[in-house]
């Protein structure tokens, strides 16, 4: 793709069919600006990652054209990935106080912070490039500061709001600015890009003020140890669960990195005023589990977080028993339920009562339901709707009820998809490779590399090694045959032995008479993989290494 001369171009490089990874491109007269960089969360296919982002590989080739990164709001799939895809656009960062806050901690991690120009604004304020105007709109989300981008240039108005919902609440640190959004209405909306997260429910959900009674109510009624859990971006949240530890007379301790990070940031962004002394695990080192109110990270039950560690027993602070309340103050991510449910299972079996939002009014959602959407579309009226930020199912169904709530034009597509607006006609004029980079321990790994096929293998069907001695003469002298993951110790033990007496001949012939070609080592790995097959069932994954006598080095 070499031109963007003509009308107003939108992709979505993650986000568009999925939930989590968010970054979107819009594109007018050469010149480009980013909405979001965020994180996915990845399953258990993906061994020993649990975090992925969209490559930001297609918009290289743009360097010096891309305006700003505009970030929405500040929770991970939105603006957790900012540092890794810096790099490929080069350009000023737009976002409120609190998304920057933290993103300027996780740049800090990599050390970025005095290199990427981060700029903070205000919800209502208009940033203008040479190609767009960008207004962030207030919404409310479940995270302070949420806003969605007015987006104009000359060909187009599009609104872009992957994370809102309507709350009536009325808290303070909740907005939703009906002025701007009907005045963009007023002067006519092309297209809205919209949040797909809740399309199934057909009707509001409770507020976020409704749950901070619900908890006020409740964590009083308990006896023995609770631990709470939610996002630690949830700032309202976490001034509910402070104040309802109050209202028990127990004192709120935060436990996890992220989640004191959050508190601090939020402090300082003007959050908090007013409210109960929070403390750090050291800072009360007598206090008795009745008497404190344990916060934590965790939810997602993330590896090595605070609420992993405590279910795995391996806490410092606390040790869970049948006088334990755990109670879950959030949502399943899709894709993390088996790990939530493992964890959740383990506690029960340990005599922990759990509490989640199935069993008690604990939580509530920062997405919009049907009514929510609907409300939506009759105060925006928009000729375009996108749906996005949802899994195909969430898509086709929000597409469906967009039309039959009247909304002219409905589209919507994959990661990678280039739309092209102009004249009022949207239309998909080309594909771009959206890849997935999985986050390695602090690497970045595309998750189509041979090495997360070759992982992903070993996870699967198991590994095995061979190493062949030999001689200068190419006669096969040894071969040694290991495994740690096929069959238990003596078991292999014996089918290693069989294995070599079956294939030693054989391979000694054919390395004798062919030499070692890569031919000959393709069918001694062959050979040996078929036998372990026929014993076990299992197709390992084989690495040979061979020694040949007099050399220094193996092949």
């Amino acid at each position: 793709m070499n031109k963007f001369d003509k009308g107003l171009y939108f992709v979505a490089l993650g986000g568009a069919d999925d939930i989590g990874m968010n970054m979107y491109a819009y594109c007018f007269k050469g010149k480009w600006i980013v909405v979001d960089a965020g994180y996915g969360f990845l399953n258990d296919d993906y061994p020993g990652m649990d975090m992925c982002y969209a490559s930001p590989e297609f918009l290289k080739e743009f360097e010096g054209d891309i305006e700003g990164l505009f970030i929405t709001h500040a929770h991970e799939d939105h603006m957790g990935a900012v540092a890794q895809v810096w790099p490929a656009l080069k350009c000023p960062v737009y976002a409120t106080s609190f998304a920057a806050g933290l993103i300027t901690e996780r740049l800090k991690e990599y050390k970025m912070d005095e290199i990427v120009p981060l700029k903070v604004v205000q919800p209502g304020d208009t940033v203008q490039t040479s190609a767009f105007e960008v207004k962030f709109v207030s919404l409310v989300h479940s995270v302070p500061q949420t806003c969605g981008l007015l987006i104009k240039c000359e060909e187009a108005t599009v609104f872009h709001a992957t994370d809102w919902r309507m709350d009536d609440g009325k808290l303070d640190m909740l907005t939703f600015d009906d002025d701007a959004l009907k005045k963009a209405a007023d002067e006519g909306l092309d297209m809205f890009v919209c949040d797909s997260t809740n399309v199934l429910l057909d009707h509001q959900q409770p507020s976020e003020l409704d749950i901070r009674k619900s908890l006020i109510e409740l964590i009083p009624s308990i006896e023995g140890g609770i631990v709470a859990t939610c996002f630690a971006s949830n700032i309202m949240r976490l001034e509910s669960l402070v104040l309802a530890a109050d209202k028990a007379g127990r004192t709120p301790v935060l436990l996890g990195r992220s989640l004191q990070t959050n508190v601090r940031i939020a402090r300082e962004c003007g959050y908090f005023k007013g409210m109960p002394q929070t403390y750090l695990p050291e800072e009360v080192p007598g206090l008795t589990s009745d008497k404190a109110l344990y916060i934590c990270t965790g939810s997602q039950a993330n590896y090595r977080s605070a609420l992993s560690l405590i279910a795995k027993g391996e806490s410092k602070y606390v040790k869970l028993d049948k006088d334990y309340t755990v109670i879950f103050s959030s949502k399943i991510i899709p894709g993390n339920e088996d790990k939530i449910e493992r964890m959740q299972e383990q506690m029960i079996s340990d005599g922990v009562n759990v509490i989640t939002e199935e069993t008690a009014l604990v939580h509530t959602s920062g997405h919009p339901s049907k009514d929510e959407l609907k409300k939506m579309y009759e105060l925006l009226k928009p000729k375009i709707v996108f749906p996005v930020h949802g899994d195909k199912r969430f898509i086709r169904e929000h597409k469906r009820f967009a039309s039959s709530c009247g909304v002219a034009e409905v589209c919507s597509g994959k990661n990678g998809d280039v739309f092209k607006l102009l004249n009022g006609n949207l239309e998909k004029v080309e594909e771009v490779f959206a890849d997935v980079i999985g986050v390695d321990r602090g690497r970045s790994v595309s998750l189509s590399s041979e090495l997360i096929k070759n992982r992903r293998r070993i996870a699967y069907n198991c590994s095995l090694f061979i190493s062949a001695f030999v001689s200068e003469d190419n006669h096969l002298l040894d071969l040694e045959i290991s495994s740690i993951d096929i069959l238990e110790a003596p078991d292999w033990e014996k089918l290693a032995l069989q294995t070599k007496e079956k294939v030693f001949e054989t391979l000694d012939k054919e390395i004798h008479e062919k030499g070692l070609t890569q031919n000959v080592q393709d069918q001694i790995k062959a050979r040996i993989r078929k036998e372990i097959f026929k014993a076990t069932d299992i197709k390992p994954v084989v690495l040979l290494h061979i020694f040949k006598q007099g050399e220094n080095q193996c092949q």
